[in-house]
C-alpha cells in the first residue's frame, strides 16, 4: 500500500506492573510497528480503493460499496477529520453484516458444536480406558520389581493439560522387534506396553478421520500427533507429519535427499559431506575451495558479506557469529516450524487437500524459497546494518522486514530463551505463505497479528517434550494480571475494530499486547480448543491471497457463531478458571514439598 512501511519488530519495554507472583518484575518484550502514513486525504482515498488490498469480495451487496464510496468522499471532502467518520460508517456496516451472518449460521454452528462435543466425549473415553490399562500394567511392574518401568508407564497415563499443546520429539529410528533374549517378565511388560499403545493409536487414528470429516482439521491433527506419540511407526501418521522411511530411519523428504547425496547432519556443523566430518571435528574448515584452520575461517567470516550459511529444510540462516551458533538457531527454527505447521495445519492446507492427505495423498516436498534469517555477532552490527531502513532500530531486539522478506537478529549473551526468535518467525512464516506483497490488518483486527506471535513465543523445547501455550508463560501471566488485578479489558468488539495505527499508537500499548496475548490463548484453548479452527481461519483470511487479490475478513463472532459480548464473558470465565487451576497446583505442590511452579 502506498505510504505504508510494513515491518514487525521486538522491542524491550519493561512491564509497568508486577506479575501475579509477589515481588517479580517480568521483562515483557512489547512490539512496535511504526507506520509512515500519507497526510493527503486524496492519497488515503486512493489506498482505500486499491483493489489489491480491498477486503470486500466482488459479490458483496452494493450497499457496502456505497458506504465505502461515501467513506472515500468523506476523506476527500472533509479532510483528515473525515477519516474517523468514514471508519465509523465502515464498522457499522460490518456489524450489520455480522449480525445477519450469525442469525443465518447459528443453527449450523450449534450442530457442529454438538458433533464436536460427542467426538470429544469419545476421545475422553478412549483416554480413560487407556490410562486405566496403563495403571494396571504399572502396578504389575511394581509387583515384579520394575520401578523405573512403572514410573515411565504412569507418566504416559497422566491426563493431558487442556491449556497446553504438547508433543514429543519422535524417534528417528524404526522400533526394533523385542529381543528374544530378554528375560520373560521384562519381555512381558514391554510387549504389553507396545500392544496397548498401538491399540490406542489405531483407535485415535480412526477418530481423527471422523473429526476431519466433521470439519475440525486442527483437532484432527492434534489426534495425529497423539497417534505418533504412542505408535511412532504408524505409517499414515508419520506421512501426515511430514516423514518418509529411509532404511531403518524416519526422516523428512529433505533429509532423505541430503543423505542420498552423501551428506550427513552434524549437531555442531549442520549438513556436511560425509567425507568432511572427521576433518571438521579435528578443527579444519573447508572454504573457498580449500582447507584452512577454524581460526582462519573465523577471521574471514567476521565480515557479514562472507557469513556462514546454514541451510535446513525451511530456513537459510546467515551469521558472522559462528557456524555452531548458526546451527543452533537453524535447529531451533526447524523444531519450531515443525510444531507450528502441525498446529496451524488448517492455515496451510484447506479441508479438501487435508482429506486427500488423510486418504493417502502426498504432500508437496519442495520449499521454493527458504525463510531467510540474518544473525549478527553484535547489536552494534545489527543496528548499523538496519538503521538506514528503520531509524528506530536501536530499540528493537529483533525484526522481520517484509520489504526484503528477511528476519534480523543479533547475539545477546544475556538473553536466556528464543522468544524473540519464535515471535519474528511467526510473522515471517505467516506472511511468506504467499509470494505477493500485501497489507495485513491495516484497518481492523490488528490485535490477532501480534497476539498470535506473542502466543507462539511460549514454544518450549525439552528432551522428551515440546509444548506451546503454557499458561505460566510471562505473556499469559501478564494478561491475567491486567484483567483480574488492573481491571483492564477492552471489549472485544472495540478491540477487534482497532486499526494497526490505533493499536500501535495507543497509550495503553503494553496493556493491549497483554490482552492480545490472553485472547489468543483463549481462542486456542477454550473448551478444549472449540474456537481454534475459527481463529486459524481468521488468520488465513488475513494472510492468504484470493484470486483477484480481494479478501473479505470475517470477524471472530461470525466465524464462531458467538456474539462478541458472549466471547467477552467466556474470556473472563476462562481467565479466572486458568488462574484458579494454577493456584490449586501451587497449593498441591506446597503440601507435597515440591518446587512450586510460577502462577
Amino acid at each position: 500500500m502506498t505510504g505504508v512501511l510494513r515491518w514487525w519488530c521486538s522491542t524491550g519495554v519493561l512491564s509497568t506492573k508486577p506479575d501475579v507472583s509477589p515481588g517479580s518484575t517480568p521483562f515483557s518484550r512489547e512490539l512496535l510497528m511504526p507506520v509512515i502514513r500519507t497526510t493527503s486525504p486524496r492519497a488515503i482515498a486512493v489506498s482505500l480503493l486499491n483493489p489489491q488490498f480491498g477486503e470486500i469480495p466482488p459479490r458483496t451487496a452494493s450497499p457496502r460499496r456505497v458506504i465505502l464510496l461515501l467513506a472515500v468522499l468523506c476523506c476527500v471532502l472533509l479532510g483528515p477529520g473525515g477519516e474517523q467518520q468514514a471508519r465509523a460508517w465502515q464498522r457499522q456496516s460490518s456489524a450489520n453484516s455480522r449480525n445477519l451472518s450469525r442469525r443465518s449460521g447459528g443453527q449450523v454452528q450449534t450442530r457442529d458444536l454438538q458433533r464436536l462435543a460427542r467426538v470429544r466425549e469419545q476421545h475422553a473415553a478412549l483416554r480413560e480406558k487407556f490410562s486405566a490399562d496403563l495403571n494396571e500394567l504399572a502396578s504389575w511392574c511394581d509387583e515384579h520389581r520394575f520401578p523405573e518401568a512403572a514410573a515411565r508407564i504412569r507418566r504416559l497415563a497422566r491426563p493431558v493439560d487442556p491449556q497446553m499443546l504438547l508433543g514429543s520429539p519422535l524417534p528417528a529410528e524404526v522400533q526394533p522387534d523385542l529381543s528374544p533374549s530378554l528375560p520373560a517378565e521384562e519381555r512381558h511388560w514391554q510387549a504389553q506396553l507396545r500392544f496397548l499403545q498401538r491399540e490406542f493409536a489405531a483407535d485415535l487414528y480412526l477418530l481423527s478421520r471422523r473429526v476431519l470429516n466433521d470439519g475440525s482439521p486442527s483437532y484432527a491433527y492434534d489426534l495425529v500427533r497423539e497417534v505418533a506419540r504412542h505408535d511412532p511407526d504408524h505409517r499414515t501418521a508419520r506421512r501426515l507429519l511430514g516423514y518418509v522411511r529411509l532404511g531403518e530411519e524416519w526422516v523428512t523428504p529433505y533429509a532423505a535427499r541430503m543423505q542420498r547425496s552423501r551428506n550427513v547432519w552434524h549437531e555442531r556443523f549442520g549438513w556436511l559431506p560425509k567425507t568432511h566430518v572427521e576433518r571438521y571435528e579435528a578443527g579444519e574448515r573447508f572454504f573457498r575451495g580449500r582447507w584452512m584452520s577454524a581460526r582462519q575461517e573465523e577471521e574471514i567470516r567476521r565480515d557479514f558479506s562472507q557469513a556462514w550459511e546454514v541451510h535446513t529444510e525451511h530456513f537459510l540462516v546467515k551469521t558472522n557469529h559462528s557456524l555452531e551458533r548458526g546451527v543452533e538457531v537453524a535447529t531451533a527454527l526447524e523444531d519450531f516450524y515443525g510444531f507450528f505447521f502441525q498446529t496451524f495445519a488448517a492455515f496451510f492446507t484447506d479441508s479438501e487437500q487435508m482429506k486427500k492427505l488423510f486418504s493417502g495423498g502426498s504432500r508437496s516436498t519442495t520449499v521454493p524459497h527458504p525463510h531467510e534469517v540474518h544473525y549478527y555477532r553484535t547489536r552494534d552490527e545489527y543496528n548499523a546494518k538496519l538503521v538506514s531502513k528503520i531509524p528506530q532500530i536501536a530499540i528493537t531486539n529483533g525484526l522481520y522486514y517484509t520489504n526484503d522478506r528477511t528476519s534480523y537478529f543479533f547475539h545477546d549473551p544475556e538473553q536466556e530463551n528464543d522468544a524473540t526468535l519464535f515471535h519474528e518467525a511467526t510473522h515471517q512464516m505467516l506472511y511468506e505463505s504467499s509470494s505477493r506483497d500485501r497489507a495485513i490488518a491495516q484497518n481492523a483486527h490488528f490485535w490477532i497479528i501480534e497476539g498470535i506471535a506473542c502466543y507462539m513465543e511460549s514454544f518450549h523445547r525439552e528432551k522428551e517434550t515440546v509444548s506451546l501455550g503454557d499458561p505460566r508463560y510471562t505473556r499469559f501471566v501478564a494478561a491475567r494480571y491486567r484483567y483480574m488485578v488492573d481491571s483492564y479489558y477492552v471489549p472485544l468488539a472495540e478491540f477487534d475494530a482497532m486499526s494497526m495505527l490505533e493499536f500501535q499508537t495507543s497509550r495503553d500499548i503494553a496493556r493491549n499486547y497483554s490482552q492480545a496475548s490472553g485472547l489468543s490463548h483463549f481462542f486456542m484453548h477454550y473448551d478444549g480448543g472449540r474456537y481454534r479452527d475459527a481463529l486459524i481461519e481468521h488468520l488465513a483470511q488475513h494472510y492468504q491471497v484470493q484470486p483477484g487479490g480481494l479478501r473479505r475478513i470475517q470477524s471472530l463472532d461470525e466465524l464462531t457463531g458467538v456474539s462478541m459480548a458472549e466471547l467477552d464473558r467466556q474470556y473472563g470465565e476462562y481467565t479466572r478458571e486458568v488462574q484458579a487451576a494454577i493456584r490449586a497446583e501451587l497449593e498441591d505442590q506446597a503440601r507435597e514439598g515440591a518446587a512450586p511452579v510460577q502462577p
